[in-house]
């Protein structure tokens, strides 16, 4: 009785839990089948379950998890809306993408020209890092002795 006013028709995804006790018929799981299957389009993805609980009798619960309600309409609405466009989108100009852009690693993809290196003409001293090639432990035991 609760599914008769709600509308799955965009549904993406389904999951129905159906917990009942040992008194559950085959014929009651699928009558939960054929009610769920007249809310939902063809091709939405379905998964059922059930949960045997020997506390309950002459009775049932159905649990439905809907996901994806609404999606057709919002991915029409938001495309070119969004805030953070991006400059080196792959999309082509008839609106579809370019999969082949993906072989490249996402870093070179959405790279912006490299900042200039200013060279100064008074480089600074840098000090002696040459000790930093000797292992810290090799370091330290050395200081230890001395």
């Amino acid at each position: 009785p609760l599914l008769e006013d709600v509308n799955f028709s965009g549904a993406r995804g389904i999951l129905v839990n159906i917990t009942a006790g040992l008194d559950m018929s085959i014929g009651e799981f699928e009558e939960v089948g054929d009610v769920v299957k007249e809310f939902i389009s063809d091709d939405a993805s379905v998964v059922v379950g059930t949960v045997i609980d020997p506390e309950m009798t002459d009775e049932m619960r159905v649990t439905v998890i809907v996901t994806g309600l609404g999606e057709i309409r919002s991915r029409h609405t938001s495309i070119g809306s969004s805030p953070r466009a991006r400059l080196n989108d792959s999309r082509r100009t008839d609106g579809t993408f370019d999969y082949h852009e993906l072989d490249r690693p996402a870093v070179t993809r959405r790279q912006t020209a490299a900042p200039k290196v200013i060279k100064k003409s008074n480089p600074e001293v840098l000090p002696d890092t040459d000790y930093l090639d000797i292992p810290a432990f090799l370091r330290r035991s050395e200081e230890v002795e001395a």
